[in-house]
């Protein structure tokens, strides 16, 4: 035990000695170790970095591409089809054009005109190319250097994400986005490139680009540009036009040759040099010399054409024709060319007589500024104003001006009672002189206005009482139609003085006719035969009913004339006889077969025999409305032959993608007279125009002249109605609120010299023709007291007359000193004699 415990204890203590001397040696060598690992680790170190840096950027990357890739794929959600611009339908200029061809008027949302890529010039491609995107076609749809700088230039302004972008990008973001600037948008905008390239063709991509660019002044692309600025077509650009047509649509407010020149140029020269660096490597088929060329070539811009359309009524007319043929949304995307009958310099011709004409009027009843108070004698006292319970938009009514600003170039107005404004702007017929509104008129003048607009504000927070807008009305209004009678096409039509959009009154405008309607209630007597121009018929007072009609004021009763004379003075008493024996009835249905399509029939008055009172006999003098359009047609049909057919205007309407719209039936043609019956007629009218008919003037036209006069109750319309072998001419006058053009004011003084002056530029030096006479109508000389064949001998007081065979005169006038019943029963009222009667013969 002891040798054991001695054994223990002994090795304990060299365990302990010898664990001593370990534990040294062990920190001796741990000494060492740790020494030679830090010269190791400061040799590795660095590769260790290295490696770290290296896969936390695989990792950065990975999570990053995943991170874009989620971002593309969040932002990639319900994005449109870029397949649809296969099938877009741009916004484009329908135009108006007349019947050579001259542009009358535009109708567009966006002045826009598609053209293929085959008809833009490489010139302008390869300038827009040098402005926009040279690597166009190299690239995928976007730059990617170009796209990392934008991205760059983004984040350190804070989110505003912009820069260069590619014309797929620019055509994506035009086409298929919105402007607005943010990454979500620019993510959006790349991801559709991509797509667009992958669908189009590099050609097909560009196509779609310059047709949709804009080049300001509401025009966009090339095409409309091209017009614009140089009045050409897109395909006949030189390089140094197409180089400043391509700097444009940078900033088309600041870089237009139009209001910034200088600008334009440098842009024009930033282009050309962009051209001639990159020429080499992208279109080296371009010179230099030509490059050079453009540099010294001056650019000529075409004058602007004109702001307002030189026929608003006519492009109106074919915009509602449009609409009505295609729809409303085709007509919207617009693209058509619609070809009308109208001859511009006639409608710019007949335009300008109506203003003479109606100028005329002004002067002769001193409508011209500067506009006075009423001069009053001493104690006279002014006549107020009628008091108007409550304005009405469209009304007229009877003003006073109150006050006048120079400033905002205003009168002010009370108008029955209300406070009113008017701009003198606009007014150029009543102002020549160009006064302003404290010269233009006096406070306390009357003046006629029309309302525009109620006010706004009933009661206003300045204590200025609101003031309803309105208008000057100090003239009439005017309407004048020129027609071809063989086709029917409407060679010029004017809707009143301005040429400006608004009421038409030449189709919409519904006017009682006077004694222009006379002329139909004569052919149907002629058609029925029961007149013949030779029938005598009483010029006297009639009662029928509770009518009692009166010739016009000044004229005497004649007593027994012949058919021809009563038509060539207008007689009402003969065209009320002639209504009485042949029924309004049929002189309504004759009507419409004319084409009238108004309202030619009145009810009856209260307590009236249906059964004897004929309420529609009133129509016999023109007493019901009619559109100065039918009026027209109608009297084409004694000018065509006894035809009618229905007027045109839309002759052609050519689609966006060049194939004709059809045009609806326009209604048959049928015959209403005999071209016998139709020369009778003719040759009446004719009377109208002689010595002493109511037309008399119209014979400075120097042609044959087929026409009648008309004037309405209290001189409210007046008219001139007229024919030549080779046209139809219609025109009216007249106030829109329908009151008095004065007593003086009649068919043969107010309209008549409108329509030889309209009449004789349309003519122009035409080969003079006649009225060409059918040869079943016969020729007879007959008495011109009685309208029969002369007595035995008689060769004094006999005049040529036309029939219809079957109705010339059987019996012979009595010889002078007989007495027949006629005159046995006019004895008490006998016709004058020694009166001049216009004779005509054909």
């Amino acid at each position: 035990m002891a040798s054991r415990d001695r054994s223990t204890s002994g090795g304990g203590r060299n365990a302990r000695v010898t664990g001593s001397r370990s534990t040294t040696g062990a920190r001796s060598g741990s000494s060492r170790g740790s020494s030679s690992r830090g010269r190791l680790a400061k040799r590795t170190s660095p590769w260790r970095w290295v490696l770290r840096l290296f896969l936390a950027s695989i990792v950065a990357l990975v999570i990053g591409a995943l991170g874009v890739a989620g971002l593309i794929a969040y932002h990639s959600r319900d994005l449109p089809d870029v397949r649809t611009l296969r099938d877009v339908e741009e916004p484009q200029t329908t135009r108006v054009v007349d019947r050579e061809g001259e542009v009358l008027g535009e109708i567009f949302t966006e002045r826009r005109t598609v053209v293929s890529i085959d008809r833009i010039p490489r010139v302008l491609v390869l300038s827009v190319l040098a402005a926009e995107d040279a690597d166009f076609y190299q690239h995928e749809g976007f730059d990617y250097a170009g796209l990392f700088r934008a991205v760059v230039r983004g984040i350190l302004s804070g989110g505003r994400f912009r820069g260069t972008s590619t014309i797929t990008q620019q055509l994506v973001k035009n086409m298929l986005l919105t402007s607005e600037r943010s990454l979500a948008r620019k993510i959006r905008e790349l991801v559709l490139a991509y797509r667009l390239e992958q669908e189009f063709t590099k050609d097909e991509i560009l196509e779609l680009y310059l047709n949709h660019i804009n080049f300001g002044h509401g025009r966009y692309g090339v095409q409309e540009a091209a017009r614009f600025y140089f009045g050409k077509d897109v395909s006949e650009l030189t390089l140094a036009e197409a180089a400043m047509l391509a700097g444009i649509p940078q900033s088309p407010t600041h870089l237009s040759p139009r209001t910034h020149p200088e600008a334009a140029r440098r842009r024009q020269e930033f282009v050309l040099a962009q051209l001639e660096d990159k020429r080499e490597e992208h279109w080296p088929d371009l010179s230099a010399e030509e490059i050079q060329r453009a540099r010294e070539t001056p650019i000529e811009l075409v004058p602007l054409p004109e702001s307002r359309q030189s026929a608003p009524e006519i492009v109106e007319m074919a915009r509602r024709t449009l609409h009505e043929l295609v729809g409303e949304e085709a007509a919207r995307r617009g693209g058509y060319t619609i070809h009308v009958t109208i001859d511009a310099d006639l409608q710019r011709s007949t335009r300008a007589a109506l203003q003479e004409g109606l100028r005329g009027y002004d002067d002769r009843h001193d409508l011209e500024a500067p506009f006075r108070r009423q001069r009053l004698r001493r104690g006279e006292r002014p006549r107020p104003l009628d008091r108007v319970a409550e304005l009405r938009v469209g009304g007229t009514y009877d003003a006073m001006i109150t006050d006048r600003d120079d400033q905002l170039g205003t009168i002010g107005l009370d108008i029955g009672g209300h406070q009113g404004v008017a701009s003198i702007d606009g007014v150029a017929r009543w102002n020549a002189d160009e006064l302003p509104p404290s010269r233009f008129a006096e406070e306390g003048a009357r003046v006629r206005v029309s309302v525009l607009a109620l006010p706004e504000d009933d009661d206003p927070d300045d204590g200025v009482p609101a003031r309803a807008r309105a208008r000057l009305e100090l003239g009439p209004q005017g309407a004048a139609i020129l027609l071809d009678p063989r086709s029917r096409e409407v060679l010029a039509l004017v809707g009143g003085y301005d040429a400006e959009p608004g009421f038409n009154r030449a189709v919409q405008a519904q006017r009682q006719p006077g004694s222009t309607f006379k002329p139909f209630v004569y052919a149907l007597g002629i058609r029925t035969r029961r007149f013949t121009p030779a029938s005598i018929v009483i010029d006297a007072p009639g009662v029928y009913g509770n009518w009692q009609p009166r010739n016009f004021e000044g004229e005497e009763y004649r007593g027994e004339i012949r058919l021809r004379e009563a038509l060539a003075i207008s007689s009402n008493a003969v065209a009320a006889r002639l209504m009485d024996d042949l029924g309004s009835p049929a002189v309504v249905g004759f009507a419409r077969e004319l084409g009238f399509t108004t309202d030619l029939e009145a009810a009856p008055s209260a307590g009236a025999d249906p059964a004897t009172a004929d309420v529609n006999m009133a129509l016999a003098l023109g007493a019901r409305e009619v559109r100065p359009i039918e009026l027209a047609n109608a009297y084409a049909v004694f000018a065509s032959g006894g035809r009618w057919a229905p007027w045109q205007l839309v002759s052609r309407i050519e689609g966006p993608g060049g194939t004709d719209v059809p045009l609806p039936s326009r209604g048959e043609p049928h015959d209403v007279l005999s071209t016998e019956e139709s020369f009778v007629v003719t040759s009446l009218l004719t009377s109208v125009v002689a010595q002493g008919g109511t037309g008399a003037r119209a014979r400075d036209l120097g042609r044959p002249v087929a026409a009648k006069t008309g004037t309405s109750n209290e001189a409210r319309d007046v008219w001139f109605a007229g024919f030549t072998p080779e046209l139809v001419g219609v025109v009216w006058v007249g106030f829109d609120d329908q009151r008095s053009l004065g007593a003086r004011e009649t068919g043969g003084r107010t309209a008549l010299p409108i329509w030889v002056s309209a009449m004789r530029t349309a003519i122009g030096d035409r080969p003079r023709t006649e009225f060409p006479q059918p040869a079943a109508v016969l020729t007879a000389t007959v008495d011109r007291r009685t309208g029969l064949l002369p007595y035995a001998g008689q060769t004094e007081d006999t005049i040529e007359e036309v029939f219809l065979e079957g109705t010339v005169p059987t019996e012979h006038a009595p010889e002078p000193g007989t007495l027949d019943a006629a005159s046995f029963l006019m004895q008490d009222d006998p016709a004058p004699e020694g009166e001049p009667t216009p004779e005509t013969a054909p």
